[in-house]
């Protein structure tokens, strides 16, 4: 490997690993907020409810690349804070579908408002054509990553 190559590989794992921190920190300072016992995992399974309305146990499981019952749990866990529930569905009674609560659409909601207002914060240091190539690239790297595994 060249040295330049290995030059830019050093400097974008010191720039992944400061967005990561960053993100970390984001998560667990707006997890300490609200009244609940939230976790990065109980974040990322509120987070993907609120994208995609609803979805099975199987799906999050899937997801989250979690065992059924550690989901069972987690879920569980949820429900009794009261920030999802679990519907059944009208066609096929076997079919459980987790939806968020009004509590936890609430709850995500504010979550991704104030993620939005930091992102954008972090994007206003470039300008809106080196935002475009940003995307752009980070696209193009995450098409690449996909297509090895």
């Amino acid at each position: 490997m060249d040295r330049q190559l290995q030059a830019q590989i050093e400097q974008l794992d010191h720039i992944k690993d400061t967005f990561f921190q960053l993100r970390r920190a984001f998560i667990e300072n707006q997890i300490k907020e609200f009244p609940y016992s939230l976790t990065a995992t109980k974040y990322a399974v509120l987070k993907m409810l609120f994208q995609k309305r609803r979805c099975m146990v199987v799906d999050i499981s899937n997801t989250m690349g979690m065992t059924s019952g550690a989901t069972t749990t987690l879920l569980n866990q949820l429900e009794e804070e009261q920030l999802i529930s679990r519907t059944r569905d009208e066609k096929d009674r076997r079919v459980v579908w987790i939806v968020l609560s009004e509590t936890g659409e609430s709850l995500i909601s504010a979550i991704v408002e104030k993620r939005n207002h930091f992102w954008a914060e972090m994007l206003a240091t470039l300008s809106k054509e080196e935002q475009d190539e940003y995307i752009r690239l980070l696209k193009k790297i995450e098409a690449g990553i996909k297509a090895k595994v």
